[in-house]
């Protein structure tokens, strides 16, 4: 089916493109200005502006193309910017491409080998090289997609060619634009002839966005082939990784339900560790009262004794205490008898002193008034 079709377009391709298609230069730029207006907004580019053109264009449809281009132009302050950012940030802007990644690492990669090559990111030196200066230092630099250095060629070095990539220049001749029997480099020249007054760039551009629309049926049935295995390829790896998700879920779960199993029996072990301790615990505590009890029994008993000894001792002393009180009282009534009699003595000496002290007072007295007397009289003589 797909060999058919080919060697239809070829056919077709043939009868068109004998220079003078029905298909011309100008109608395509002209429908591309009217579906893409603001394509004519993209002029006096530098070098490297015309580069990283050249890097779209041979990687999406013209609609993309300028929307990475507006987008690379908004999002970044420069292209040095764009150099020390990542890969995948750059790549965010052309989503759109064949391989953003791939893309964005090509350009990240020429933007680096120009800072360090010249010191600054810019390619306006390519102007004052000579054509195989130029062609050498593309040689010399990290790949790129080969319409990035054709662009630059036929724009800044002023080639007499519009720049095609290969599989471009296999698409217009599926159009009718371009002839199959004709060289990649005569192409070139003559769309050149039909450039006129069309900016070189907006044609290269026009062009390639055509050729998009006229793939190639085996390259289209290789990529059909290649994406129907790629979605195989991922559902057998999804279906691979569910089984292996699966098996991991069960495993998963039997480790749970073996956990849980362990952590039951280590419950359960535990209870009874602690049940064991539990009445470890209460069997010393009985043992240490029986043995308190115990002790406390002997005390008792020592005390006991201990109080019958005292209260022998105690009966013992009172005995002895009353038996010397009763000597005491004994002896007490001897010596207050003896007192007694002493006294009784004492009062019979004193009784019998003052009677004797009393008579002689009294013997003294009646000698005195004898005295007295006599003195009376005596004087009473000498008065005379």
């Amino acid at each position: 089916m797909a060999a058919k079709t080919a060697a239809t377009n070829k056919k077709n391709a043939s009868s068109k493109g004998s220079g003078k298609g029905k298909i011309s230069l100008a109608s395509i730029v002209k429908e591309a200005y009217s579906k893409n207006p603001t394509l004519k907004e993209i002029q006096d580019l530098d070098a490297l502006d015309t580069l990283m053109l050249g890097a779209l264009t041979s990687k999406m449809p013209l609609k993309e193309v300028l929307k990475s281009w507006d987008l690379l132009r908004t999002q970044f302050v420069d292209w040095n910017e764009i150099r020390i950012s990542s890969a995948s940030e750059v790549a965010e802007n052309f989503p759109k491409a064949e391989d953003p990644l791939e893309l964005a690492v090509q350009i990240k990669e020429m933007l680096s080998t120009l800072y360090e090559r010249r010191h600054q990111v810019s390619l306006e030196f390519i102007r004052e090289n000579t054509l195989p200066e130029t062609r050498e230092f593309f040689k010399r630099s990290p790949e790129l997609p080969d319409l990035c250095k054709l662009l630059v060629l036929a724009a800044i070095k002023e080639q007499p060619v519009i720049p095609m990539e290969n599989w471009a220049q296999g698409g217009l001749i599926r159009a009718g634009l371009l002839s199959e029997s004709k060289t990649s480099t005569q192409r070139q020249k003559d769309l050149y002839e039909e450039l006129g007054e069309v900016p070189l760039v907006h044609a290269v551009m026009a062009l390639h966005d055509e050729a998009f629309r006229h793939p190639d049926p085996a390259i289209e049935l290789a990529k059909k082939k290649k994406l129907e295995a790629e979605k195989l390829a991922a559902k057998k790896a999804a279906e691979a990784a569910r089984k292996e998700a699966a098996k991991i879920a069960a495993a998963e779960k039997k480790a749970a339900a073996e956990a849980k199993k362990k952590a039951a029996a280590e419950k359960k072990a535990a209870a009874a560790k602690k049940a064991a301790e539990v009445a470890k615990k209460k069997a010393a505590a009985a043992k240490k009262k029986a043995a308190d009890d115990k002790k406390k029994a002997a005390a008792a008993k020592k005390k006991a004794a201990a109080d019958k000894k005292k209260a022998a001792a105690k009966k013992k002393a009172a005995a002895a205490k009353k038996k010397t009180t009763a000597k005491k009282k004994v002896t007490k009534k001897k010596v207050a008898k003896k007192a007694v009699k002493k006294t009784t003595k004492k009062k019979v000496a004193k009784k019998a002193v003052k009677k004797t002290t009393k008579k002689k007072a009294t013997k003294k007295v009646a000698k005195k008034a004898a005295k007295k007397v006599a003195k009376k009289k005596t004087s009473k003589k000498k008065t005379r």
